[in-house]
Order: C-alpha cells, then sequence, then structure tokens
C-alpha cells in the first residue's frame, strides 16, 4: 500500500472497502464526502471517514445530515 502525503489538503481521509461497489460507485460517494467535508463548519484537523454499505445508497442531503451530525459529536 502507498501512502501519498498531501493528497488531501483538508486532513480528511476517506477509506472506502472495494466490497461496497466497483470503482464508479466507490469514487462517486469518496467525491461527495470531499464536498461535503468542505463545507462543514468547524473543520476538524483530521478525520478519517470509513462508510458501511448503507451510505452508497445514501442520497447527498442523507449524507450531509449524517457527517454534520458526527462532525458535531467531535
Amino acid at each position: 500500500m502507498w501512502i501519498r502525503l498531501g493528497r488531501e489538503p483538508s486532513g480528511a481521509v476517506y477509506a472506502v472497502r472495494r466490497k461496497l461497489g466497483t470503482a464508479v460507485k466507490r469514487n462517486r460517494l469518496k467525491r461527495r464526502l470531499r464536498c461535503i467535508y468542505r463545507q462543514l463548519a468547524p473543520l476538524p484537523h483530521s478525520l478519517v471517514v470509513f462508510p458501511q454499505s448503507e451510505a452508497m445508497g445514501a442520497s447527498f442531503h442523507q449524507l450531509t445530515e449524517e457527517l454534520h451530525e458526527l462532525v458535531s459529536r467531535l
């Protein structure tokens, strides 16, 4: 496994397992999560997001609500 330093300037890492879907679906989910994370007001310095299988079928609005709730708990 290669580690690319500086790939995510925001400090967030998105770990989407292969068994969740094809590369197209996994990348779409990561793009959505990146967009939502950029819109969050109090940004944590580092965050690891490990989505579950339900996230693959969730709408953008549902993902936004869930990520806002999780970050607010930090």
